[in-house]
């Protein structure tokens, strides 16, 4: 999956002529072309977050300049929804939070207003929404469905702190995969630790308070990544991000509880 948006020209025409005679859609084969458009328009790529465009660009149907990270033609007479955006526009471009400048070089914040994303997320999302598109040409019903799901996922990329994380390292060119594991005996038996008493517990209420230490430990752990990035130091920001992956493992098998079941922990 790409860490800047982007849309597949070549690919986006082909994926056109292919299920151009889908519509309209059920349910089903409208889930099934969501999936298999967002796997084609999304690619990687190895441009770098801080190689910024500063150029115009051309709505694809008046051919009026629109601004380079606009969803839609800015022209009001038209305003078309565009079929992609810049490769060097990040999800944070997109929702308007946590970018800023400094110099020819963006800067990224790992602290984020949440309330403010999901309202800027709902309002783009209000903007492009595919079924606003429905009535619409075959080639505008199909762009609203790529930039409704860029921004779906970024919306949940952001609005998550250990996605977050991931994602900023990957604009760094660091990549943390779920399986990662680091050499730390002390956080290991700490992991098992909970892990045991999970599967020991007979009621609810332990759990509960289970979940409640588990909390204290990522929302620190949070706070520390905070700290790292702000220091532009990304191996601790790395260090930290694994570690709380394991602690989210431990989280979602606590709200999976089930008494007297095993319990494993991905890591």
């Amino acid at each position: 999956m790409s860490i800047f948006v982007n849309f597949n020209k070549p690919t986006g025409a082909l994926l056109l002529q292919t299920i151009s005679r889908t519509r309209p859609f059920t349910a089903v084969s409208r889930s099934k072309n969501f999936e298999l458009l967002t796997a084609l328009t999304r690619t990687t790529t190895a441009a770098s977050a801080d190689n910024i465009s500063t150029q115009r660009r051309h709505c694809w149907k008046c051919d009026s300049e629109i601004d380079y990270s606009s969803l839609l033609c800015n022209r009001e007479e038209c305003g078309a929804i565009q079929q992609g955006l810049p490769n060097d526009v990040t999800y944070f471009d997109l929702l308007g939070m946590g970018v800023s400048r400094q110099g020819d070089k963006k800067k990224f914040s790992y602290d984020i207003d949440l309330s403010q994303l999901r309202r800027n997320f709902l309002s783009l999302q209000q903007r492009i929404h595919p079924d606003s598109y429905s009535q619409k040409d075959q080639q505008e019903y199909m762009y609203a469905l790529n930039q409704s799901s860029i921004i779906n996922g970024a919306y949940q990329t952001l609005r998550d702190p250990l996605a977050r994380a991931q994602y900023m390292l990957r604009l760094n060119g660091i990549l943390v995969t779920e399986s990662e594991s680091i050499e730390d005996p002390e956080l290991l038996m700490q992991v098992m630790e909970a892990r045991e008493l999970l599967e020991e517990a007979t009621c609810e209420e332990e759990v509960k308070n289970i979940r409640e230490m588990n909390e204290e430990r990522i929302n620190e752990i949070i706070k520390e990544i905070s700290q790292a990035f702000q220091n532009n130091d990304l191996d601790t920001a790395k260090a930290l991000t694994i570690r709380l992956q394991y602690w989210h493992n431990i989280r979602n098998a606590a709200v999976d509880w089930v008494p007297g079941k095993r319990i494993e922990i991905l890591h």
